[in-house]
């Protein structure tokens, strides 16, 4: 079996087992969702939901987006604006790994019904703006790491909103959300250079 193919599976198999623990919690209760019920729902064994994800928790948020090391060279060396560069990094993995927004809406039901998912998936995307600030301070420089991590935290949330947006919206697609991105890291910019209130 090639290294490809093994990968999809497992991915498929992790989202499997994220989908059960998503639905076992709208039928029965975040507090009553059980690893094994999980599993059971899943058609897996408990041994095997351990070989994904360490506790209820895990599943219901699934994997973590990882920047591979591909597209991590990329940016780092890329001469392009970084804007447009970062809304591409973060809208990239969402286009390699696709996401279906009814599962989504779901993922996000139950996060919003509990304060403790929703410290994990906070902690989940400040993991992500770690990564991003790294690899811009490895674009930018060691002299710029304040910069870096201030617009990595920028882009993190925006590519969250973004999201949130696409979720709700079903005339946006994938690529909308890399295009958000930037036109949100745009705004921002512009703002930071206005002078004076707004008009109303």
């Amino acid at each position: 079996m090639s290294t490809n193919l093994r990968e999809r599976r497992r991915r498929q198999t992790a989202r499997d087992i994220q989908m059960a623990a998503v639905n076992v919690s709208l039928r029965c209760g975040y507090d009553h969702t059980t690893t094994e019920a999980i599993a059971a729902e899943a058609g897996i064994s408990t041994r095997t939901f351990f070989n994904y994800y360490n506790n209820k928790q895990a599943a219901i948020l699934g994997e973590a987006v990882q920047l591979d090391a591909a597209r991590a060279g990329w940016f780092i060396e890329s001469d392009d604006k970084i804007i447009d560069d970062l809304a591409k990094l973060l809208g990239q993995g969402l286009k390699e790994d696709p996401l279906d927004r009814a599962v989504l809406r779901k993922i996000i039901a139950v996060i919003d019904a509990n304060p403790t998912l929703q410290d994990l998936f906070r902690t989940r995307v400040d993991e992500t703006s770690v990564s991003v600030s790294g690899l811009l301070e490895a674009r930018l420089g060691s002299d710029l790491a304040l910069e870096s991590r201030l617009l990595a935290e920028l882009s993190t949330h925006a590519l969250t909103e973004a999201v949130k947006m696409w979720v709700v919206d079903d005339t946006m697609t994938i690529d909308n959300i890399t295009v958000l991105i930037a036109a949100k890291l745009r705004s921002v910019g512009t703002l930071l250079c206005q002078s004076g209130a707004q008009p109303e």
